[in-house]
């Protein structure tokens, strides 16, 4: 069965992740042509590899089929998802200043915005 939305989703997240088609499989434990089917034809695996796939990618079944209705949501999770991929490759030492990076600029971020609210 062929679905546009399933082809168009999985080669977005896939791009989005900074993976080839190889990688991916490998990563998944499937073939390189398996992917370029998904991507090419459209076709969608079975039920337990499209979950896999979901949880992958930190979306849903519904996201990668196209029956959902929150698509930036599930953009948001991907983003999320691969922020954390990378972070995971970090040494020990490594993600701590990582930590202390992040903190720094959010609370420049948070505390600008309770300023602005001041100003109202």
């Amino acid at each position: 069965m062929a679905n546009q939305y399933f082809s168009t989703r999985v080669k977005e997240l896939r791009e989005k992740a900074g993976l080839s088609m190889d990688q991916m499989a490998k990563q998944l434990g499937v073939t390189k042509s398996r992917i370029n089917m998904w991507e090419n034809n459209g076709t969608v695996p079975r039920m337990n590899v499209l979950v896999e796939l979901a949880k992958f990618f930190s979306v849903t079944t519904d996201y990668l089929l196209g029956n959902d209705e929150a698509k930036n949501l599930s953009l948001e999770n991907a983003r999320l998802s691969s922020l954390q991929r990378n972070l995971g490759k970090l040494s020990e030492a490594d993600l701590e200043k990582a930590e202390g990076m992040l903190k720094a600029v959010f609370m420049d971020i948070f505390n600008d915005d309770e300023d602005n609210d001041d100003d109202i």
